[in-house]
């Protein structure tokens, strides 16, 4: 009888740590962010400042106003890497570099919505 109990114990104890170990493999997935190909970054300023779209269903390519030499928006790509929701012109030529985004079109300018 005191043998039942020993394993008893002992399978409550397994049975305790692997519930521990699945939640904390649970919680770490839905603390993680995840980026997506085709989010859209636009142009703010003359100088190049781009922030993140909401929705890239939101970009309208007429929205570009030609009152800048910088790109007015950009599209982020497939390729892992981590893009700031804003960045200036100087990050937008090194995330360009590493592949992480892409020109939207030929448009240079301002975006205003």
């Amino acid at each position: 009888m005191e043998r039942i109990k020993n394993y008893g114990k002992l399978l409550l104890g397994v049975a305790t740590i692997g519930g521990a170990v699945l939640t904390q493999s649970f919680t770490q997935k839905a603390v993680k962010t995840t980026q997506f190909a085709g989010e859209i970054y636009v142009n703010g300023s003359s100088s190049g400042s781009y922030q993140k779209l909401t929705s890239p269903g939101e970009y309208d390519p007429n929205n570009c106003q030609e009152t800048s030499d910088q790109n007015c928006a950009w599209r982020r790509t497939s390729t892992p890497g981590t893009v700031p929701d804003n960045f200036d012109a100087s990050t937008a030529s090194s995330l360009h570099a590493a592949g992480l985004i892409e020109p939207m079109n030929d448009d240079k300018g301002v975006y205003i919505p």
